[in-house]
């Protein structure tokens, strides 16, 4: 398994969902999903409107690390401690490490 594979995360709700990678021993957040919201998608940090893209979704551009994304989006503490949890979890998880044999 790849370590920079996709992953998600949700609050315990279900109601916002967060798609990233770890990339290194860094998370790159790539989009963020309120599936009770039915806002205009957009991107951040241009708050530029994205078209055909599922409604109540924030797509970030460039992708940000937790740290900033709990910056850009700071009242959805909730959905950012899930997202730590799993990166910790992520990290630590052995059989996602490269395998120097294979490099």
């Amino acid at each position: 398994m790849r370590r920079d594979r996709l992953r998600t995360t949700l609050t315990e709700d279900g109601r916002k969902v967060a798609v990233w990678q770890l990339v290194g021993c860094a998370v790159r957040v790539l989009r963020v999903q309120f599936t009770s919201d039915a806002f205009t998608a957009f991107s951040l940090p241009s708050r530029a409107p994205l078209r055909g893209v599922q409604p109540g979704t924030i797509m970030f551009d460039p992708y940000p690390d937790l740290a900033a994304a709990r910056e850009l989006l700071p009242k959805h503490s909730d959905l950012w401690d899930s997202l730590r949890d799993d990166y910790w979890v992520a990290l630590m998880n052995l059989k996602d490490l490269p395998n120097p044999l294979e490099a």
